[in-house]
């Protein structure tokens, strides 16, 4: 399978902490729309209508053309931050591996807009593709094969969302036994440990 999205500039809201390197193939849009959202600092990429299409269209998910004529309606724009936040709620079930069927829901009707298809190519590489006319649709379509893909190639529970107060920042498990719970240990990590000693403490 492959994504029909080019993916041509991923910004997030800041820097992948604890020096860790961004998820594998088209993986990386799925964590980068989640990143979009910086809790700690209160950045947010898609916060309105017109950063939303100005982030859309660097990721190459809408046209280039201009901004009068892209801008996404209020309804486009609510629905996709419902899909990144849906995300979210997958990507932390995968941080705590432990089955969350409410945001496994929510995710498969923020995403129940788009159409797939299959492509047979001449070489015969099969390529699963978004064959909807509706611009919404079609981005939703490219974050679910996305996410098909890494399923297919088993990357999918190591893309995670850290637990930390105001963060949920997505990061890519690349650690051996795929336990890894914080974005990084000595940020996240390393808040919590402190509150857990200072409750002890009261206690």
């Amino acid at each position: 399978m492959k994504m029909e999205s080019s993916n041509k500039t991923l910004q997030t809201a800041g820097k992948d902490p604890g020096g860790r390197v961004p998820a594998p193939g088209s993986l990386r849009l799925v964590q980068a729309l989640v990143n979009t959202l910086n809790a700690e600092i209160g950045q947010d990429l898609l916060g309105t209508e017109a950063e939303a299409t100005r982030w859309l269209t660097a990721a190459g998910l809408l046209p280039d053309q201009p901004a009068s004529a892209a801008e996404l309606t209020a309804a486009e724009h609510a629905a996709l931050v419902n899909v990144r936040e849906a995300v979210r709620g997958v990507l932390s079930a995968n941080t705590s591996r432990r089955e969350d069927p409410a945001a496994a829901s929510r995710l498969t009707l923020a995403l129940a807009s788009c159409r797939l298809g299959v492509t047979i190519e001449p070489g015969g590489t099969v390529a699963l593709v978004s064959a909807d006319h509706d611009r919404f649709a079609r981005i939703a379509g490219t974050v679910a094969i996305a996410i098909a893909e890494a399923a297919a190639a088993g990357t999918w529970t190591r893309l995670k969302s850290c637990p930390g107060e105001l963060c949920g920042w997505a990061f890519y498990d690349r650690s051996a036994a795929g336990r890894s719970v914080w974005c990084s240990m000595q940020l996240c990590g390393a808040r919590a440990k402190m509150r857990a000693y200072r409750s002890r403490q009261d206690s």
